[in-house]
Order: C-alpha cells, then sequence, then structure tokens
C-alpha cells in the first residue's frame, strides 16, 4: 500500500484532477467538499442552501467511511459561505450532527465560494483509527 491514498467516492468529483481525500498513516485531509455531485455542474447543486449543506455533510461523511472513519473523527472543519446570512441555517445543521457541546469539532466559517452557485463548500482534518489496523476512534 503506498504511504499516501487518494479517497474516492461515488456521486462525488471535482472538475480538476484531484480526489475527495487524501489519507496518510491516520490522517485524512479532504479537499473541497460542497452540496453538489460531478465538477462544479451548477445542474448537480440543490437550489437551497439547506439542500446544499445537507449534501456536503454527506459527501464528508462518505469520504470518511470510505477512509475508514465517521464525523466522530472529525477534528476541524474548514468551511466556506457564500452567503453571510446563511450561517444560522448552518448553525442549524451543525448541532443535529454534533448534538453534544463537549463533543464538537473544531470550525472555521469564512464567507466566498469557488463558484456564484455552490453556497457552501467545506474542508475537513480527520484522526482516524490506527492506520495498520483499520480501526476508528470509539
Amino acid at each position: 500500500m503506498a504511504r499516501r491514498e487518494s479517497i474516492y467516492i461515488d456521486g462525488f468529483s471535482h472538475e480538476n484532477p484531484i480526489p475527495p481525500g487524501c489519507r496518510i498513516g491516520n490522517l485524512l485531509f479532504t479537499g473541497v467538499l460542497h452540496g453538489g455531485g460531478n465538477g462544479a455542474d451548477p445542474a448537480s447543486f440543490p437550489a437551497d442552501f439547506a439542500g446544499q449543506c445537507e449534501r456536503m455533510f454527506a459527501a464528508v461523511a462518505a469520504v470518511l467511511a470510505a477512509a475508514g472513519g465517521s464525523l466522530d473523527d472529525v477534528a476541524k472543519f474548514e468551511i466556506q459561505l457564500g452567503d453571510p446570512a446563511d450561517r444560522p441555517a448552518l448553525n442549524d445543521q451543525w448541532r443535529a450532527l454534533f448534538p453534544d457541546p463537549d463533543s464538537r469539532p473544531a470550525r472555521m466559517v469564512g464567507f466566498g465560494t469557488n463558484r456564484p452557485h455552490i453556497r457552501v463548500q467545506c474542508e475537513v482534518v480527520a484522526v482516524l483509527g490506527d492506520a495498520a489496523t483499520g480501526g476508528t476512534h470509539g
């Protein structure tokens, strides 16, 4: 097995030749994950913020699962919003995903996305279980 492993998931791709995630040992880093499907095709994105946000978090969960982890392994999210007015809706989904305030990842929120139709996008850093055993943290 190569030291660096590219992580791919069904239904999501970038328009450039990069994987959605990269694992080295027990560290997982994602590229930009958004609420669309393949590339940056506007037709693959829900029009509403909530729909894009749900799909973005689903893509994060899928990348983590493909790498042998889960949302419990995430140490930090860096999230970009297209519109600052969407922060309350982001916070609603955040609290639903991470209901325990004593067990939430760190988070940074900035403004500005890669394309006007992309209303939310993120990058994630996760610490997975032992790379040799493929296990995750409990």
